[in-house]
């Protein structure tokens, strides 16, 4: 561990080189926690597209329709023998960890049709530093028993904010992944010695910790808003967020990627509630809540 941090600070390319190759997801065991349904209202639709392997969630729009994507998870679904049903369902039973049929583990696991769930990669045991890396690096192709696998970051977003009686629809659309686009993760190498962790997973013990990038405001005005004129383009937004790596030093322009996402109109003044996701050289994606302002 100390050898690959320090060829981090030291020699960012071969950092790169190595690390590069990562992958993010997992679950972990189940003495799980059980989350009764709740008679509230859901705020989002979940489509699952079984044949791109990559999940879309939609919000409403002012007549109230669920047609405004906000989410794009890359997810497994269920392999040849295994396909994960088509057709409309609905959230049930949460649980923080569930154990799997095949005896595996899997974090922030959500029931939408009898045992077919979204969970993260799974894990060998009920620990988060016990993944199955190399199910992680399935993420995007057709793996588990039927469930809808994900990061455990993508997971615990579902847990977390779609609730119980959320509409969830699977279908199949190979040459269309969804209006968001197929997200990517990086890929695990049996060399990397953080591999059995998910490098999406916000645990405090997680030594993804220690390479992970952080965001912050180019324009800073001391109150994290990000702020944009009306009609700003997807370049504005680059220009106006940067990404530091875990030494606090900035990446140059073009050495990271930035996606929003939330229900915004950039061509309407407004104030609005966004996830910002950053991704820096070394693959590793950060995620924070921010207010944006287009003025």
């Amino acid at each position: 561990m100390k050898r690959f941090l320090e060829t981090f600070h030291s020699k960012k390319l071969a950092a790169i080189a190595l690390v590069i190759c990562l992958c993010i997801g997992l679950l972990a065991d189940g003495t799980l926690l059980h989350v009764d349904a709740k008679d509230t209202k859901p705020e989002y639709k979940i489509m699952v597209n079984r044949a791109a392997n990559c999940v879309t969630v939609y919000t409403k729009n002012t007549e109230g329709e669920f047609s405004v994507p906000v989410k794009a998870f890359v997810c497994s679904g269920g392999r040849e023998g295994h396909e994960t049903p088509l057709g409309n369902f609905k959230t049930s039973d949460y649980y923080t960890w569930r154990q799997m049929i095949d005896g595996s583990y899997g974090q922030y696991a959500v029931r939408f049709y009898k045992g077919i769930m979204f969970h993260s990669v799974p894990y060998y045991t009920k620990n988060a530093g016990d993944m199955e890396w190399e199910q992680f690096n399935l993420l995007g192709e057709a793996a588990s028993l039927g469930c809808v696998r994900l990061t455990c970051a993508d997971a615990k977003w579902i847990y977390e904010n779609c609730k119980a009686g959320t509409e969830v629809v699977v279908y199949d659309d190979k040459e269309n992944p969804g209006p968001l686009g197929k997200p990517a993760e990086v890929k695990l190498t049996t060399e990397n010695p953080l591999k059995k962790w998910d490098p999406t997973d916000t645990n405090s013990r997680n030594p993804w910790n220690m390479i992970r990038p952080s965001l912050y405001l180019r324009n800073e005005n001391h109150d994290g808003v990000l702020r944009l004129p009306v009609g700003a383009s997807r370049y504005d937004i680059y220009n106006a967020i940067g990404v530091k790596d875990a030494a606090g030093i900035a990446y140059n322009m073009g050495e990271y990627s930035i996606n929003i996402f939330g229900k915004y109109d950039l061509n309407k003044p407004g104030t609005y509630k966004v996830s910002v996701c950053g991704v820096g050289v070394l693959g590793v994606r950060t995620e924070i809540n921010m207010v944006l302002h287009v003025e």
